[in-house]
């Protein structure tokens, strides 16, 4: 990973800050094209992504909840600024490029961030089910790692 200069760390740290503070695209849709669901089944934290699409499959609008911690809030702040009025296909090349970037990060806010982008490839399910015919609310995804327990574990490798 190349090492970041002062300037660009504080760039990053004011841009985590107001996404913290302020979180954008936040709250729930009425009548979104499609919805989808990331969860942490160990801890019951979950994001939700709701999308509303136009023809060209083109996201007009996009609003994201969770019952999760502040590294959730703040994932969902910065993807849903990163893909809104854009494509699917560019939406979902985005989500994978961001998958790749939490390897680099600590174990807990890659497991809390995943949680994000697992409810997004959810909310594609569903918009693939609704297209065949399915009648269902929303479409829901397990993560592959927890949150649980991240913090003892990070406490851990510390010392």
């Amino acid at each position: 990973m190349a090492d970041l200069n002062e300037h660009q760390i504080q760039d990053v740290t004011a841009e985590i800050l107001e996404h913290m503070m302020a979180p954008k695209n936040y709250g729930q849709m009425e009548n979104p094209t499609c919805t989808g669901m990331g969860v942490d089944t160990k801890t019951g934290e979950f994001a939700l992504i709701y999308l509303q699409l136009d023809d060209k499959d083109e996201i007009n609008d996009i609003k994201y909840g969770c019952n999760a911690c502040q590294d959730t809030v703040i994932a969902g702040s910065l993807f849903t600024e990163m893909i809104k009025g854009m494509s699917l296909t560019y939406a979902q090349d985005a989500a994978r490029r961001l998958e790749l970037k939490l390897l680099d990060a600590p174990e807990r806010q890659r497991a809390c961030s995943m949680m994000v982008i697992k409810a997004f490839d959810a909310s594609l399910l569903h918009k693939a089910s609704i297209e065949a015919g399915g009648i269902e609310d929303m479409c829901s995804l397990e993560l592959n790692e927890s949150c649980e327990g991240m913090e003892n574990l990070e406490e851990q490798n510390e010392s």
